[in-house]
């Protein structure tokens, strides 16, 4: 497990609605779910919704207490219990990538919520490298939808591609004209267990 994220019954301006629909085209907010930052300094969550054609999309976020990069910033807010907050696009931030990248090799899933409450999706990571350390991200590209740059696993150091669509796809198998990377993260909704979306995938790159 990612751990238990702090949920706290807080008064946020803007809301997350309201950073989903400017920010992500949501025209409902589903949910979200979320990995743990281990220093307890980060949130990391990726809100969960639909847009206006009906599909399922994401958005996913880092809150800071102090900004990390005004490149990578998308707004700033008021929460009522932690003060003034910086809200980035996760994909640009080296914790949230960090953390990302470790739930996909060691096939873990999400963490749960501190209130009992369920994510919008249940994730779950591909790989099987239980108990691998991952540590010392370094970016060199970073977009709303993908991460590139290098990470160490253990004691190596890898160049890596991080991909998260907005519109998560089911997987797509050999046969097809593209097919889902064998390192990714599925998610689906508590409703409909047996239908995965892509959410993330991971590919290696040469150094």
């Amino acid at each position: 497990m990612s751990g238990i994220a702090k949920i706290y019954d807080a008064v946020l301006n803007p809301t997350k609605e309201q950073i989903a629909g400017t920010f992500g085209g949501f025209v409902e907010l589903l949910g979200s779910y979320r990995l743990v930052d281990p220093d307890d300094e980060v949130g990391i969550e990726v809100l969960i919704g639909t847009d206006l054609d009906g599909r399922i999309v994401q958005l996913p976020l880092t809150y800071r207490g102090a900004e990390l990069d005004p490149e990578h910033t998308l707004t700033e807010l008021e929460h009522n219990i932690l003060g003034h907050r910086w809200v980035s696009n996760a994909l640009g931030d080296p914790v949230a990538v960090t953390q990302l990248i470790r739930t996909i090799l060691t096939g873990d899933d999400g963490a749960k919520f501190s209130d009992g409450t369920p994510p919008a999706l249940d994730i779950i990571g591909s790989g099987d490298r239980a108990g691998a350390q991952v540590s010392e991200v370094r970016l060199s590209e970073s977009t709303r939808q993908r991460a590139v740059g290098t990470v160490r696993v253990d004691d190596r150091v890898r160049g890596f591609r991080l991909h998260m669509p907005r519109v998560p796809l089911s997987p797509r198998t050999t046969g097809q004209e593209r097919t889902t990377a064998r390192l990714n993260l599925t998610g689906s909704l508590p409703s409909l267990p047996a239908k995965k979306h892509v959410v993330a995938e991971l590919h290696w790159r040469d150094l």
